[in-house]
């Protein structure tokens, strides 16, 4: 086709479209005006209900359970994009302990990144003029902080949050109840299993207890009755850590003197209350799980009497209840000190998490296994799993 004739047909088919353009101005109004509907559409008369759950992607929106009141105070945990020292450490050859890696400059680096984050945040939270305070920092098995405020701020503080940064509601829980029940198997008069011919007495071993704390004057954890020649945490392995540790950041200025109590309790600290003094006001309850784990003297023999104990205090003297926020803090401290077993015997579940933040938790107990601690945690005494269900 030559160029003149190509012109021509590209000026005709230009006509024709504005010609049509035109009429459709010109005729459009006549046509609505004439009442005329499209047999596909319809008015809708009712509100519009849209289930949004399917649509909602908790990795980038953050929803409170609808009973949350905007007055009520929460606590939540910001993380931070920053790797935190146990992720760190496992990314080296392992040549030295995660107890000897937390004291290197490299951790210190992640340390002041960690700070540096949480410096920007709160800045930023201030400038959207929302109030909070500050509660614990992290950086062993997560990197980030708390903070306590008003639900009504919860969505702007998820919006003010950038790439890599998430948030976490802490949970609360009730105490455990101190019963006494009837075993049929190997036990003493106490209730306690007889452990003495399994050939092992915890000699060397650590196992930190997260409860409502210790009456470390009780006879079960008197020295005297500790006959172990082999200790897994003395003195000077806590001396050594105690100013890496969450605890020392909550007080400020703590030394192992504070925190040491006798060789069969080498450490031992109120994560709630925020203080050295392990002892429950009200509350008995760990030191039962205490007795029953290493304790010893004249009527009580643990299943392990040779063991250390790490009493790490998680409930509140003031409140009566335990945060996800502090039994965090004594995790993070257990890894630190490296300690062997840990137990968590937690009442019931009375607070507001989110299946986003129980995913989180979990991610933070994996990575407890993964450096070789134990971790054991009631499933409550309530009730079992199958409570209620016709099929078991």
């Amino acid at each position: 086709m030559k160029k003149n004739q190509l012109r021509v047909l590209c000026s005709c088919v230009t006509i024709v479209l504005a010609i049509a353009i035109v009429l459709s101005l010109v005729l459009l109004p006549q046509v609505q005006a004439s009442g005329y509907q499209a047999s596909y559409i319809s008015r809708l008369d009712t509100d519009l209900k849209v289930d949004l759950d399917k649509y909602l992607d908790n990795s980038v929106m953050f929803a409170l359970p609808d009973h949350i009141q905007d007055d009520e105070e929460i606590s939540v945990i910001i993380t931070v994009d920053v790797v935190n020292l146990m992720d760190a450490y496992n990314g080296t050859d392992k040549a030295m302990s995660f107890s000897e890696y937390v004291l290197t400059e490299e951790a210190a680096a992640i340390r002041t990144q960690i700070q540096q984050e949480k410096i920007r945040i709160l800045s930023v939270l201030k400038e959207k003029g929302i109030a909070f305070t500050t509660g614990d920092d992290y950086d062993t098995v997560i990197s980030g902080f708390e903070i306590l405020l008003k639900a009504g701020d919860f969505d702007v503080t998820c919006q003010s949050l950038g790439d890599g940064e998430g948030i976490i509601v802490s949970e609360v829980y009730n105490v455990a109840e101190t019963k006494l029940v009837e075993n049929t198997v190997n036990v003493y008069e106490t209730g306690i299993f007889k452990s003495g011919d399994s050939g092992y007495d915890g000699s060397g071993m650590v196992v930190a207890v997260l409860d409502t704390g210790l009456d470390s004057n009780h006879s079960a954890f008197s020295v005297s009755n500790f006959t172990s020649n082999k200790l897994g945490l003395t003195y000077a392995d806590v001396a050594a850590v105690i100013a890496n540790t969450t605890a020392n950041k909550m007080a400020g200025g703590l030394s192992a003197d504070d925190v040491y109590i006798n060789e069969k309790v080498p450490y031992g600290y109120d994560y709630a209350d925020n203080d050295p003094d392990v002892y429950s006001t009200h509350n008995n309850h760990g030191t039962h799980v205490s007795g029953v784990i290493v304790g010893k003297d004249d009527t009580i023999t643990g299943v392990a009497p040779n063991a250390q104990l790490v009493s790490m205090k998680v409930f509140s003297d003031v409140m009566d209840t335990a945060r996800s926020s502090w039994i965090l803090s004594a995790l993070e401290d257990c890894v630190v000190l490296g300690v062997d077993v840990i137990n968590m015997s937690l009442g019931t579940a009375c607070g507001f998490s989110r299946e986003s933040d129980e995913e989180i938790l979990n991610g933070v107990y994996d990575k407890i296994r993964a450096a070789g601690i134990s971790m054991v945690v009631a499933a409550s005494n309530s009730y079992s799993s199958a409570y209620g269900s016709e099929a078991n």
